[in-house]
């Protein structure tokens, strides 16, 4: 491990991936920046903390990793929480503006998340097709919920039921 002081463009990398790690709305590019600066103040012998105020230490015995990146994010968590807050504010603002001006409100979702297979006369019914394709098809559970229609848990309970009948 070196124990020189950050070059100028490293200063300049280190700060950008502080500020990434605070102000970003992604938790995955948080995290993956915060580690980014861990690694980079480690290269120097140093903290995330020792690193920000520009001071350089002996190496410090090592900690679990867990332990440290916990350590290491919580002054971000206070930011992140309140970035949240402030984005449904924001929201919940734009929203009532909208329906000042005239914005009618959103129609209600539908009780059904998928519509029921399509009535044709001249088509089996859908448990039945899928009770069919289960005994005598080696097809995959997936590939008979696109063609029955049904959802994957309707088609795994019905194989579960013919499990047991046989």
């Amino acid at each position: 491990m070196s124990h020189e002081p950050f070059t100028t463009a490293e200063r300049e990398r280190f700060r950008n991936l502080l500020k990434l790690a605070a102000e970003s709305p992604f938790a995955g590019e948080r995290a993956n920046a915060l580690a980014a600066a861990r690694r980079l103040a480690a290269r120097h012998g140093m903290t995330v903390d020792e690193a920000a105020a520009g001071a350089r230490a002996a190496p410090r015995p090592a900690t679990p990793d867990a332990v440290w990146t916990a350590a290491a994010a919580a002054p971000f968590v206070h930011l992140m929480d309140w970035q949240i807050y402030a984005a449904k504010l924001r929201r919940e603002a734009a929203i009532r503006a909208a329906r000042a001006r005239g914005l009618d409100p959103e129609p209600a979702p539908s009780p059904r998340a998928k519509p029921a297979p399509r009535a044709n006369p001249a088509r089996m019914d859908p448990r039945d097709h899928a009770r069919v394709l289960l005994t005598e098809t080696s097809l995959r559970l997936r590939e008979i919920v696109d063609i029955t229609g049904l959802d994957i848990y309707q088609v795994v309970g019905l194989k579960l039921i013919l499990r047991t009948a046989a």
